[in-house]
């Protein structure tokens, strides 16, 4: 059986690898390249790298937009505002 690329090895909430094929009970995966032996994944290997780096980018803007909330509503706490 292949070893498939996972970008995050421990969440056990994937049912499809990156190239598109199903995983099952006894699917293997990796976030290491050089375990991976997947034909399709190797063959997409540059589009999912980009692919996990637009979501990667998009994660780290949310987390951006979370953290700037909290500063505003910590401020506006600390002078005497209200929860937004």
């Amino acid at each position: 059986m292949a070893t498939h690329f996972d970008p995050y090895p421990d969440s056990y909430e994937a049912e499809q690898a990156p190239c598109g094929t199903w995983l099952g009970e006894r699917s293997e995966s990796s976030s290491n390249w050089a375990h991976v032996d997947c034909r399709l994944c190797l063959k997409r290997k540059t589009e999912i790298i980009a692919a996990h780096a637009v979501n990667e980018a998009a994660i780290i803007e949310q987390m951006g937009d979370m953290a700037a909330y909290f500063r505003r509503n910590e401020a506006a706490c600390a002078a005497g505002g209200q929860d937004e």
